[in-house]
């Protein structure tokens, strides 16, 4: 509308301009033609800028006016979410450095977000035990913050590359908590027992009762209160016991706690403990 408004005003001052041309040359004066004849060639001017913008907006835009318009939005949106921090994940806010008006520093830590409905414990493993953990494996957790209770969780990345410290060859293995509460919080230190391996109805004995023997392990059972060698061999071994595979001990034997590699001939085992 506003356009058209132009357009027909253009048309008017050109026909002004003109009717005064028309006027003036029938008069001696050439000064006025030269001014009359400048006023009608503006306004002819005038008039073509008109009528190309009428023409313009009656058309609608052409696909280079959007897409400047649209870089200058955009442009525009990439300035203004430069006023806004936006968080990379959902989560909770458990750390908040900087309030509403302050001015955030490059590198510094503002905020700290947590996701704290998918709770992970990194354990270092050892490189002697690594090739017994996998994927899936299940493990009971404690937390020195929350005594007397014990979380369950499973294996869910096993580190593929080992990281040295003072010798040491570690890798690190993550596990979720399946059964994580609101006493648990990042940050915290966790004791893990993984279970690698799980037997049922087996016979089992401390491997501080194991000792080598002429190149076999046995195991020193009181028989009438006299420690006897019994060769046994031994299947999975754990921190605590071992599994027996062969041997002639049962359930309820009585045996040597730490023993030296042999005893003197009827001797006894003074001084160390017996156990089951």
């Amino acid at each position: 509308a506003n356009a058209l408004t132009l357009l027909a005003g253009a048309k008017r001052d050109r026909d002004r301009a003109l009717a005064n041309l028309n006027w003036l040359t029938g008069m001696p004066d050439t000064e006025e033609v030269s001014k009359a004849d400048a006023q009608i060639t503006l306004a002819e001017a005038q008039l073509a800028d008109a009528q190309r913008e009428y023409d313009r907006l009656k058309d609608g835009p052409d696909q280079a006016d959007i897409t400047a318009a649209e870089a200058r939005v955009a442009a525009l949106q990439a300035t203004l979410n430069l006023a806004r921090l936006e968080a990379p994940f959902a989560g909770t806010i458990t750390e908040l450095n900087n309030m509403a008006g302050d001015q955030v520093s490059p590198g510094t830590q503002a905020v700290r977000i947590d996701d704290l409905s998918r709770l992970l414990v990194d354990v270092q493993i050892p490189e002697i035990d690594i090739n017994s953990i996998q994927i899936g494996q299940k493990a009971t957790l404690t937390f020195d913050g929350v005594p007397n209770v014990n979380y369950t969780g499973k294996v869910i990345e096993v580190g593929r590359v080992g990281l040295a410290v003072q010798g040491a060859v570690n890798f690190t293995v993550t596990i979720e908590l399946t059964d994580a509460d609101a006493s648990v919080h990042p940050g915290m230190t966790a004791a893990v027992n993984i279970v690698v391996n799980q037997l049922e109805n087996v016979l089992t004995v401390p491997n501080r009762a194991v000792r080598m023997l002429d190149g076999k392990r046995v195991v020193y059972k009181l028989v009438n209160g006299q420690p006897q060698p019994v060769n046994i061999t031994i299947g999975a071994i754990a921190d605590i016991n071992s599994e027996v595979l062969e041997g002639d001990i049962k359930a309820g034997d009585t045996l040597v706690l730490n023993p030296p590699s042999t005893f003197m001939s009827g001797g006894r085992p003074g001084g160390f403990m017996g156990g089951q």
